[in-house]
């Protein structure tokens, strides 16, 4: 006995996926339909090659992103398995990439001035898992490279080098 509305089954097409993305708005021009994107399982094992077939043309208001559509096909992949799409972007000239950690209030950093530790202004400009691209650093200063408990600005510290020489 079948009642209206009632769900009967599911159809899947098991030689071509399709991949959702959501990406930022700023950078929704780097996904055009057709344009080949590398996609990676999540413990880097394994390639794909997939094509942005559809890109969504409402920015989803809450994530201010925009959802984009890869069509891919190789026998090893499976329903329900997580890639994550690497996608060319545009180059950026004098930014720095640094542990995301490091990034405070999501635009500033300490740096180390004459011993003394200070707060400098940033653009992030692009963010990955673990890793933030920074815009606005200026040369020459010392950045702290990893987090410092109860840290803050005018703290006196020391800078610590690792010894590469080996001695015997």
């Amino acid at each position: 006995m079948v009642r209206g509305g009632q769900k009967l089954g599911e159809f899947i097409n098991t030689d071509r996926y399709e991949l959702e993305v959501a990406l930022s708005k700023k950078f929704s021009d780097l996904l055009q339909i057709g344009r080949q994107v590398d996609l990676t399982n999540l413990e880097k094992t394994q390639t794909y090659t997939g094509t942005v077939s559809r890109v969504n043309s409402k920015v989803e208001q809450a994530s201010q992103t925009v959802k984009a559509f890869i069509d891919v096909s190789h026998p090893d992949l499976k329903e329900g398995m997580y890639l994550e799409a690497n996608l060319l972007a545009r180059d950026e000239t004098n930014a720095l990439q640094i542990d995301r950690s490091l990034l405070l209030e999501n635009d500033k950093i300490f740096v180390v001035r004459d011993s003394i530790l200070d707060l400098i202004d940033v653009t992030p400009v692009y963010f990955t898992n673990e890793n933030v691209v920074l815009k606005g650093v200026p040369e020459g200063l010392t950045i702290v490279s990893k987090p410092v408990v109860g840290a803050y600005a005018g703290m006196l510290v020391k800078i610590y080098q690792e010894n590469t020489s080996k001695t015997q």
